[in-house]
């Protein structure tokens, strides 16, 4: 075997190509299960399909077969995050909603037609459905109407959760009034409805309500409605189901942590899993459809739960509250990844920290002392990666030694993180030297980084590069009052805690502290911008992909689901502060407004039809930064909104990146 070739870090020749990031990379956003079969479909998202979401038959194993014809496109657009596409009819057939043009529609993945249930309107959104079990003919789904196609704020539309009679088209609203639903859902008798709601300022990790309800007469009887759990500000409620005989299952986080409990009718219990206390059941939930845990038989669950941001699979028996670790590898588990195929076996969408996502068959074995059974059934790259390139995250927890951007002392509290090191066997690194740094802010922000593998995180430490992902306080995997720790302080107790983990690898002698640059998008897009000014002289570059310059305008125009959002992150609360102190504490902590302080160069990369993150936004941070005599580099991308989908854009985006570190990273200090 020859001996590595010895390169400066960062200059690293990687078998893992941007062809991997693009058009030979695919993603996984929901899977569908008919039980009666045991067939799996899977949705995926192609960005060398322009990001359509096609619909694959995976059970027989990869390649899939296409079950959707082309004109279609199972992506949803409800909260302008989408979600709750699809579901599974008894007949066979799948219930769909198709973008742009919504409607509802039916398939049959034998034949491949398509029936009209609701014909398309582009002006009104459909997801999150559940089929009446007994009769099959009525249909819950939440609705989204908007004033226009394009109308996203918070005058413009209307969310309610209605009724589709399958058989003539007949959509009748069932329950309105609420700023929004999530989860409506038939219980197994077809006699009770439940569902989660919440209003403004919330969101549904901060404050929501579950309700059960009467379904008679083709109708949800509102009145006879009962709260079985939830209060706005002070519990989340997420992933309600009902159970085989009737017992409503959902999580909730008002130990602290998102938990499963039961209700019965009549009272509500927490069901106590011991040293799992702190494991968490639930996540944020911007996108419908989530489903993490589902019954398999009448005394047994099948759960993801995560600690330290890391995704593990358990079974569960209701009968005595003990668990058993199904002693899987996966770490990475989210969105709608969890279906039930038979009361021993489950389909599961996820990663481990060496494969990047796929789809798996899981078998519970009858004996607890053997490893659950794990089948591939397709990867989302198709051909094997270079094991030699492949470097594993690292969890790290990490003193937070900044507060206000002045360095502490006495730093009591902690926050966490993910390290990547360089890793490429057919190089190494000068004696003596160090990597640069890469630092990952994610988006959300209430959201964490897990450590599946990640190719887009791969592409950089196989170069030679270090990376960390770092989950500030405000990210999810380690509790509500970690949770909310950011509330009043996004653009600050964020940005320091990426200052503080800097500081945490360069004394731990990981990377060159004179090389660092930091990259993220939307909320992280957001942390760029913040950094750059708050932390000048820490930051070699950086890099912010569709992210906000200016609070206040974002507070004003953007999407009806995050037109609050900023209430609680940045101010704290409204009340008892006048406009103008709103508005200062926006500028404050908007970097359009401090852009005199940034000494690094910037890369800016932003979608020209983004609602969430509007392109101006992207824009006048670089003109008022050229205007300064400052280093900015601007790219939009036509076509694309919020997240780069399509291959050519993630090619040059990549592209651009790598040149932009080279140049601006690498060079320093040369």
């Amino acid at each position: 075997m020859a001996s590595p070739t010895v390169a400066p870090y960062g200059t690293w020749t990687s078998p893992i190509t941007v062809d991997h990031l693009s058009g030979d990379s695919i993603h996984f956003e929901g899977v569908v299960v008919n039980e009666s079969t045991g067939q799996v479909y899977v949705l995926e998202a192609r960005p060398s399909d322009g990001g359509r979401h096609a619909l694959v038959d995976v059970t027989d194993g990869a390649p899939g077969i296409d079950i959707l014809p082309r004109e279609y496109d199972v992506q949803g657009s409800i909260h302008e995050y989408g979600g709750g596409t699809a579901a599974m009819h008894v007949d066979g057939r799948i219930l769909l909603s198709s973008h742009p043009n919504n409607g509802v529609f039916l398939l049959s993945p034998t034949t491949g037609n398509v029936d009209t249930v609701v014909k398309a309107d582009p002006c009104v959104r459909y997801g999150d459905f559940h089929i009446l079990p007994t009769k099959h003919d009525w249909v819950l789904a939440v609705e989204e109407r908007h004033t226009a196609p394009d109308a996203v704020k918070d005058a413009d539309v209307t969310n309610t959760v209605v009724a589709i009679h399958i058989p003539t088209g007949q959509v009748t609203t069932v329950l309105e009034g609420a700023d929004f639903y999530e989860h409506p859902q038939f219980s197994p008798d077809g006699q009770q409805v439940c569902w989660t709601q919440w209003n403004h300022p919330d969101m549904p990790w901060t404050g929501t309500e579950l309700y059960t309800a009467p379904w008679k007469d083709e109708r949800v009887i509102v009145k006879d409605r009962t709260l079985v759990s939830g209060k706005a500000g002070v519990e989340s409620i997420c992933q309600p189901k009902w159970g085989v005989d009737g017992t409503l299952f959902y999580v909730s986080d008002k130990t602290g942590y998102w938990q499963l409990h039961k209700y019965d009718g009549q009272t509500s219990s927490h069901i106590h899993l011991k040293g799992l206390e702190t494991a968490e059941f639930g996540s944020r939930e911007p996108c419908l459809g989530n489903c993490t845990w589902v019954q398999l038989s009448e005394s047994t669950l099948v759960a993801s739960n995560v600690q330290n941001a890391t995704s593990n699979l358990i079974t569960i028996d209701l009968t005595t509250n003990e668990w058993t670790d199904l002693r899987l590898p996966l770490v990475d588990i989210q969105k709608n990844a969890v279906a039930r195929i038979s009361a021993t076996s489950f389909t599961v969408i996820g990663s481990t920290k060496t494969t990047p996502q796929a789809i798996y068959r899981v078998d519970v074995q009858k004996d607890e002392a053997e490893a659950a059974k794990l089948t591939l059934l397709k990867r989302t790259i198709q051909h094997d990666l270079p094991c030699g390139a492949i470097s594993e995250a690292q969890h790290i927890t990490f003193p937070q030694i900044y507060k206000d951007t002045n360095p502490v002392t006495d730093a009591k509290g902690n926050a966490h993180a993910w390290f990547i090191p360089p890793k490429n066997k057919a190089f190494t690194a000068p004696s003596g030297t160090k990597p640069p740094l890469l630092v990952w802010m994610h988006g959300g922000p209430t959201y964490h980084v897990p450590p599946g593998l990640a190719l887009g995180m791969q592409y950089w430490t196989s170069r030679g590069y270090a990376y960390v992902m770092v989950n500030h306080v405000g990210s999810t995997g380690y509790g509500r009052a970690y949770r909310s720790l950011l509330n009043g302080k996004w653009g600050a107790a964020d940005i320091d805690d990426a200052a503080s983990c800097v500081q945490y690898l360069r004394e731990q002698g990981l990377v060159d502290p004179s090389r660092v640059g930091i990259v993220g998008e939307s909320a992280g897009g957001y942390a760029v911008m913040q950094a750059v000014y708050l932390f000048p002289d820490l930051w070699t570059a950086g890099i912010a992909l569709y992210g906000l310059s200016s609070l206040s305008e974002f507070a004003a125009d953007t999407h009806k689901f995050e037109s609050r959002y900023i209430d609680s992150l940045v101010l704290g609360t409204r009340e008892g502060k006048t406009e103008e102190e709103i508005e200062s504490i926006y500028r404050g902590r908007s970097a359009l407004y401090h852009v005199d302080r940034i000494k690094a160069p910037v890369l800016l990369l932003q979608g020209d039809v983004d609602t969430i993150v509007p392109s101006w936004q992207s824009t006048r941070m670089e003109e008022k930064m050229k205007g300064l005599g400052k280093e900015v580099e601007f790219v939009m991308y036509e076509g694309e909104g919020h997240g780069f989908h399509l291959d050519k854009t993630i090619k040059d985006a990549t592209h651009l990146q790598e040149d932009f570190w080279r140049r601006k990273l690498l060079a320093h200090n040369a």
